[in-house]
């Protein structure tokens, strides 16, 4: 492994950088991490397999290094992501594609977030908007901006001044409620929003076309409080104003004729596609993110200008393509399912991947928006998830089934020395079993077993370090094809939970129960019959022979 797997101290890859963070995706294995293993297990030259290659971080890694790369994913969107993120394309050519988009529709848009200001006029940056509530008890409709101080769980009327939920309290429209308006291009007003801010009169009478995708309850994603906001397909997810302007963007954007030059201006614009939704979320100290892995819509959220978030989008977008060139060639995307990789036998030196979590994210849902865009939507019953609702439910037997058959056709491409690194995580046991069971199948056996930290965390990492039991690592696991491999001696759980704590903390980090966990995993992964186990199970191990301090774990009893 990359690193040496007996202290402990995993692999650390931060996801913080400019190249990673241009376009949103819902997992993503930092660059740096990919890196570490091309260069421990390949030579300059090689040709590297990714089955569930997502963002196609994977294809920047094999760039970097010096590597080929053949990059497959079932999602439009993720093949979409990934072939911009990897194909070169000339930064002075796209900025003049910029251009000629900005010159076809940039002064229609920019009229539509123009307001008047005492100076004169202004543009709206960005409008925050609320639900308008009905109280179950006396009727009174009222803004919940009203009670954001006091927080939104439980709602005193302020009417009839009788106490309710937020659920219990009917959903009858919503509200602008603060405007946030540049000024000459630098100073900012913070106002209670006029007429004007909200550009009603200035809002084309005729769209271009724009994604009319159908969200229902056929979507596993889809809520009660999305019928109450009134969505019922994609376009519903935007203001009027905002679809009018990506509308106006695309349809631009789809006029280039230069094949790169259009999937990069493209990227550009499935880039800010949730971002210029309505699921950006307010935040009272300052605008946040998008809440990824979800199609959640806040009671309050923001109305971002479009073209402000285009300009600045398209200038990361330059930027990735001049300072992170990638070699022609050297990478290939194909959409396409990892139970039918486009690949003759025994071609592949290495292959790197991190598979679907069980039911960690839908990932058809959750990229819905971009693929609504794009126009092409994910063949649900090849996707190899977890899931209990929606028009394709998905069993652990299934999940097994579709991950044994990936695997069987990663074994099929690989040369007869290659081997495979998988990065996994998953709080239920039963997924684990599903993945040990699945690589089994496959006739892949385990080399080594590690940890990654990510650095920066994501939204459920960030409710782990809360206290909450969310996994704050993944585990590394390293497969070759044919028999047993010699492991280290059997510890029991309670043996590489002692273990885990003292060498997490050696490693300078704190010992946190979603790290914990990730490091007593990887520990019992690499014993000849270890099975690896639920969070809730090593929360519970951790609570009954361990001291807490804050969040972290002592080893003193």
């Amino acid at each position: 492994m990359p690193s040496n797997s007996s202290d402990g101290g995993g692999i650390v890859a931060s996801r913080a950088g400019r190249v990673y963070g241009v376009h949103a995706y819902h997992t993503k294995v930092p660059p740096a991490a990919i890196v570490a293993c091309l260069e421990a297990f390949t030579e300059p030259g090689d040709l590297v397999l990714d089955p569930f290659c997502g963002s196609g971080m994977t294809g920047v890694a094999a760039g970097l290094t010096g590597r080929r790369a053949v990059l497959v994913d079932l999602s439009p969107a993720a093949a979409h992501i990934a072939s911009n993120y990897t194909s070169p394309c000339d930064p002075a050519a796209f900025g003049a594609a910029v251009e000629r988009v900005l010159g076809a529709v940039g002064e229609k848009i920019a009229s539509m977030y123009e307001t008047a200001v005492p100076e004169g006029r202004g543009v709206v940056e960005h409008l925050v908007w609320s639900d308008v509530r009905r109280c179950p008890s006396c009727g009174t409709e009222q803004s919940l901006w009203e009670h954001r101080e006091a927080g939104l769980r439980r709602i005193r009327c302020l009417g009839c001044r009788a106490e309710a939920s937020k659920a219990e309290m009917e959903v009858v429209g919503e509200a602008p409620v603060e405007a946030n308006v540049s000024v000459g291009g630098r100073k900012r007003l913070v106002r209670d929003p006029i007429p004007a801010d909200l550009g009603e009169d200035r809002l084309p009478r005729d769209l271009p076309w724009v994604p009319e995708v159908r969200f229902d309850a056929s979507r596993p994603m889809w809520r009660r409080g999305h019928e109450d906001l009134g969505i019922a397909s994609v376009e519903d997810f935007y203001s009027r104003r905002n679809l009018a302007a990506m509308a106006l963007l695309w349809e631009a954007a789809s006029g280039e004729r230069d094949p790169r030059l259009r999937s990069a201006l493209r990227f550009s614009l499935t880039a800010i596609a949730n971002r210029a939704s309505r699921r950006y979320q307010w935040n009272a100290k300052r605008p946040t993110n998008v809440l990824g892995g979800t199609l959640y819509v806040s009671s309050l959220r923001y109305e971002w200008n479009v073209l402000s978030l285009w300009r600045r989008k398209v200038r990361a977008v330059e930027r990735l393509f001049r300072e992170s060139p990638m070699p022609p060639g050297a990478v290939e995307v194909h959409k396409a399912s990892a139970t039918d990789i486009p690949l003759p036998d025994g071609s592949v030196d290495y292959c790197f991947t991190d598979p679907p979590f069980g039911g960690h994210i839908v990932y058809s849902d959750s990229s819905l928006l971009w693929e609504a865009w794009l126009d092409d939507l994910t063949d649900v019953e090849k996707e190899a998830i977890v899931v209990g609702g929606g028009g394709s439910p998905k069993s652990i037997d299934d999940y097994r089934e579709l991950l044994a058959d990936s695997f069987a056709e990663v074994v099929r491409v690989l040369k007869p020395d290659g081997l495979t690194t998988v990065v996994f995580q998953a709080s239920d046991a039963k997924v684990w079993t599903a993945v040990q069971g699945a690589t089994r199948d496959a006739g892949l056996s385990l080399l080594d077993a590690t940890t990654l930290d990510k650095g920066q965390p994501s939204f459920k990492q960030v409710k782990g370090m809360r206290g909450e039991r969310v996994a704050t690592a993944d585990v590394v696991l390293t497969l070759r094809k044919g028999g047993e491999v010699a492991r280290e001696p059997v510890a029991t759980p309670l043996e590489a939970a002692r273990w885990a704590i003292r060498h997490t903390r050696a490693a300078g980090h704190e010992a946190t129960t979603g790290r914990i966990f990730a490091s007593v995993n990887a520990r019992l992964l690499r014993q000849n019959e270890g099975e690896a186990l639920g969070l809730a199970e090593v929360a519970r191990l951790l609570e009954e022979n361990f001291t807490r301090r804050g969040q972290a774990w002592d080893l003193a009893a």
